[in-house]
């Protein structure tokens, strides 16, 4: 990994003392130890807009536990590498949430933190940061992966998951297209919210970010949340959704949505996951980190959060 050196140099970065590769979705991400500093070094397709969102949070708050992107000389902030866009990020400290209990004012936290992120990227222009209006693990995506449900899911979740997509085809589809949209990081999971000293240390990995209705953004989080506590009903991720609708001041139907739409997410994190290792065993471990909370969540209860009664397409 020599040939990463001269872009850390150029970007002030000195005294490396070792690179390591580490687990990531898509990107190559490089943890590397530097007299001068940690700092993550990243090839991506999706560098400039990872960057650019950065950029953009550091301007609009710059209180926010983001890495900040690092540039050379020139001012220059991604490089072009036959190997991807290459940039550099000053690293934060903290361990991820999916290696820590959950407590009340964590959660807190947590939902307050992500409140002033999306609220750092709401006036962001998509086009100009690179981002995408879907990606795959966009909830809007989610009819486009039923078809792994019969693949992948095991017989007995199946009709629990496709009853999910069938409330996102009728009901949720149809209420979001009225939602307010806009720039979205889009997966603050467990793995992608650090913590450190008790609070919320962190908010990485930009690379899945979309311009979207924003209550996706906290039906992500409810989603993960859910998985780690083990039920979608559980008080601390009543908690969190309740915390974050007010800071945000999202709308009844917003509110509405927000279990039913990280029910959808809970089908991606299961069949992208497995349909990835089934394609890429060498990544297994990783990207099925989730499973087995998912599966026990979905043995326990069997069934995942539906539309109220009140939530139609027509009504909404």
């Amino acid at each position: 990994m020599s040939d990463l050196h001269p872009h850390l140099t150029a970007r002030g970065v000195s005294g490396v003392r070792g690179l390591r590769d580490t687990g990531s979705e898509t990107d190559r991400t490089v943890l590397v130890a530097a007299a001068s500093g940690p700092v993550v070094l990243k090839l991506s397709s999706t560098s400039r807009m990872q960057a650019a969102l950065l950029e953009a949070v550091a301007a609009n708050d710059p209180t926010l536990p983001v890495p900040r992107v690092l540039h050379d000389a020139d001012g220059t902030a991604v490089t072009p590498t036959d190997a991807g866009d290459l940039f550099v990020m000053t690293a934060l400290d903290g361990v991820p949430l999916e290696d820590v209990d959950l407590w009340p004012s964590l959660v807190d936290d947590l939902a307050d933190v992500q409140a002033a992120l999306v609220t750092a990227l709401r006036d962001t222009d998509a086009a100009a940061a690179h981002v995408p209006t879907e990606n795959d693990w966009s909830i809007e995506t989610v009819e486009r992966h039923e078809r792994l449900v019969d693949t992948v899911a095991d017989d007995r979740h199946r009709a629990a998951m496709h009853a999910a997509v069938a409330t996102y085809r009728t009901d949720l589809g149809p209420a979001l297209a009225t939602m307010p949209r806009q720039v979205l990081h889009a997966d603050a999971n467990l793995s992608n919210v650090l913590v450190a000293d008790g609070r919320v240390s962190g908010v990485i990995d930009f690379g899945d970010a979309v311009e979207a209705p924003r209550v996706l953004d906290v039906a992500v989080t409810a989603c993960y949340l859910a998985i780690a506590l083990g039920d979608f009903a559980h008080p601390l991720v009543t908690r969190y959704t309740d915390r974050i609708a007010t800071a945000l001041d999202l709308s009844a139907v917003e509110q509405a949505l927000v279990l039913p739409l990280a029910a959808c997410r809970f089908v991606q994190a299961v069949v992208l996951a497995r349909d990835t290792a089934r394609r890429e065993p060498a990544r297994a471990d990783y990207v099925l980190r989730y499973d087995r909370a998912a599966v026990e969540l979905l043995d326990r209860t069997g069934a995942l959060p539906a539309a109220p009664v009140h939530l139609t397409s027509k009504g909404a």
